[in-house]
């Protein structure tokens, strides 16, 4: 069983169809195979993630939507918390030599310059690998980003 089809088969209830909240999206074309998971219903007693997609690329996107302000801390914390269990998942779903990429992404309507930097200046740890944070303007293609770091 391929890691997409575990997790579609283990988590049903928190499949979602495409990545958007509050009129911030995350476009999902051209990806050949994925599964979005909705952050809150995973795990409701902790700040999570909007959207945790997998892609049959061995690629993981951990994304927050923001329509109005963005605070830096708790961005980092819900990337955080959206990684582990993503991790999590994965430990569940797939071998363990099966090695994966990050991309931790926060999606706004609009970025003041401020905001920009003191969002692009933070790291995400997890399980002792830190990560950047990648932030973009909402109506974006997931696919566009990963083309753009490779």
């Amino acid at each position: 069983m391929s890691v997409i089809d575990c997790i579609k088969n283990n988590f049903t209830n928190a499949i979602i169809s495409r990545c958007s909240e509050m009129g911030c999206r995350l476009r999902l074309n051209g990806l050949s195979k994925c599964v979005v998971l909705k952050g809150e219903r995973i795990y409701q007693d902790r700040k999570i993630c909007d959207c945790i997609i997998f892609t049959e690329g061995t690629i993981i996107g951990i994304v927050e939507l923001k329509s109005r302000t963005t605070h830096s801390h708790e961005i980092v914390e819900k990337l955080t918390n959206g990684s582990e269990i993503a991790l999590n998942i994965l430990d569940e779903c797939s071998n363990n030599g099966t090695k994966f990429e990050f991309y931790h992404l926060v999606l706004a309507k609009k970025w003041h310059s401020s905001e920009y930097k003191v969002i692009t200046s933070r790291k995400i740890v997890v399980r002792g690998e830190r990560y950047h944070v990648i932030p973009k303007r909402c109506g974006i293609s997931f696919s566009a980003i990963i083309s753009g770091f490779k």
